[in-house]
């Protein structure tokens, strides 16, 4: 059965427009508090195509809603987000992470990176909103669900959380390369050169996020600092905020970002990428969850396999599966499967 999608360009003040139905992700009004909460913690809270615009769209109508001064986004479950869906998809199912039949034109649309485009339309959304947008992070926040942390206005994180780009591995040089812009060219270089993640505290002392706390004080703090925020009206606190960004815009902000969705588009064709390296090789001989504890090892900055044992590691292997499925943290399936391709590829 096709699933049926309403997209729509934001409506004004007193428009009447059919409305989406928000199935990957709840919304939540608490007052001055609006929250859109990722929901799916069976596997992290995968991003994708649809749940990127559910979460645009869903900000859209808090920015409409005179009562919500501030929004939290946050996930449910263990984690913020462990990046984006790239899932075997069974047969008769959707792709996860474009639309069905591509963007534009399939001859055009890997050079063009629409995949990226659409990425950096949806973030500057929430870059650009009148309100201020918190993400609210624990656990793992990773790939895509860093990106979708890095656009909004603060990132209050838990100090065990663990950020990261896993895919500057083997894949991408960085999506949307916003990572200057925050934590400066030295830290950033280490960041994304080593892809060593980094834990809430560390990105709280490297200015990624604002502020860390202890996992058990996150959910009170972030809300205590939005009720903070939430007592400046919003005709004032969007002029503080479009004050802000304009000063990043002048200096180049923005065409930054457009020239990294250019650097991803000439890495998903570059000889490395396309003849197959030596993780996609080890996933096609011995599996996904085997090829991955290959990687983390290899690269020395587990991800998935920090204190667990050589037993514990073969037991994974032998049962091919992690249990929460793969996200950009989590790369191609065994030959054979349907899988979705890296962005642009």
């Amino acid at each position: 059965m096709t699933r049926k999608l309403v997209k729509w360009s934001p409506p004004y003040r007193g428009e009447t427009v059919e409305q989406p139905v928000f199935d990957l992700i709840d919304l939540e009004k608490d007052g001055p508090i609006g929250r859109i909460i990722l929901n799916s913690p069976d596997k992290r809270n995968p991003l994708g195509y649809e749940r990127l615009l559910q979460i645009e769209m869903a900000a859209k109508l808090m920015e409409l809603d005179d009562d919500i001064r501030v929004i939290i986004i946050k996930g449910d479950g263990p984690s913020f987000s462990a990046g984006y869906d790239i899932t075997p998809v069974p047969a008769g199912e959707p792709r996860r992470n474009t639309p069905e039949n591509g963007y534009v034109h399939p001859d055009r649309d890997g050079i063009w990176q629409s995949y990226d485009m659409e990425h950096l339309r949806v973030y500057t959304t929430l870059f650009d909103l009148q309100k201020p947008v918190i993400a609210q992070v624990h656990g793992y926040c990773l790939a895509g669900g860093s990106e979708l942390a890095g656009f909004c206005d603060l990132r209050i994180v838990a100090d065990d959380a663990k950020i990261g780009w896993p895919v500057g591995r083997n894949w991408s040089p960085g999506n949307l390369q916003y990572t200057p812009w925050l934590m400066g060219m030295t830290r950033a270089k280490y960041y994304m050169f080593t892809c060593e993640p980094i834990t809430g505290k560390q990105a709280a002392e490297w200015a990624w996020a604002s502020e860390s706390v202890p996992a058990d004080q996150l959910e009170a703090r972030t809300e205590e600092i939005a009720r903070k925020i939430a007592l400046t009206p919003t005709d004032l606190i969007m002029m503080t905020k479009r004050s802000i960004n304009r000063q990043f815009e002048i200096m180049g902000f923005k065409t930054g970002l457009a020239s990294s969705v250019d650097h991803l588009a000439l890495a998903v064709i570059r000889p490395g990428f396309t003849r197959g390296d030596d993780f996609i090789k080890k996933t096609r001989e011995v599996g996904l969850t085997a090829a991955l504890n290959w990687r983390d090892q290899t690269f020395g900055n587990a991800y998935r396999t920090a204190g667990k044992s050589t037993d514990d590691l073969k037991a994974e292997a032998a049962a091919q599966g992690d249990g929460r499925g793969p996200t950009e943290a989590d790369t191609a399936p065994p030959e054979g499967e349907t899988v979705e391709r890296y962005p642009g590829s």
